[in-house]
């Protein structure tokens, strides 16, 4: 299933999606985009979590997660930060899916 595919089913199913991620999260916007440098950028699935007070950035991978996919997301969390948190929000939170368990050490 490529990145594309599983983002079209998870949104076909976000009300269920959105269930089992937890309380509070509420959907943003889907390959949201965003402009660094005159380059333009999207993130797959934005979120915004009410009790914390933060988004939530959300990168699907098809394949083994790589370093640039780490900085990229990296670069996303900067600018939500910078450019679209409020007053009172708390720093963003990232997290990159991929279909295959890895165990970070």
């Amino acid at each position: 299933m490529s990145e594309t595919q599983l983002e079209a089913v998870l949104c076909g199913h976000l009300q269920q999606f959105l269930l089992e991620l937890g309380k509070g999260f509420t959907f943003v916007g889907r390959q949201y985009r965003i402009t660094l440098n005159n380059t333009h950028y999207k993130v797959d699935l934005v979120f915004y979590h009410r009790i914390l007070r933060c988004f939530v950035l959300t990168d699907l991978k098809s394949n083994e997660v790589l370093h640039r996919d780490i900085e990229q997301m990296n670069m996303h969390l900067g600018y939500f930060a910078s450019e679209e948190n409020s007053e009172g929000d708390n720093p963003p939170i990232g997290i990159i899916l991929n279909r295959n368990k890895d165990d970070v050490r």
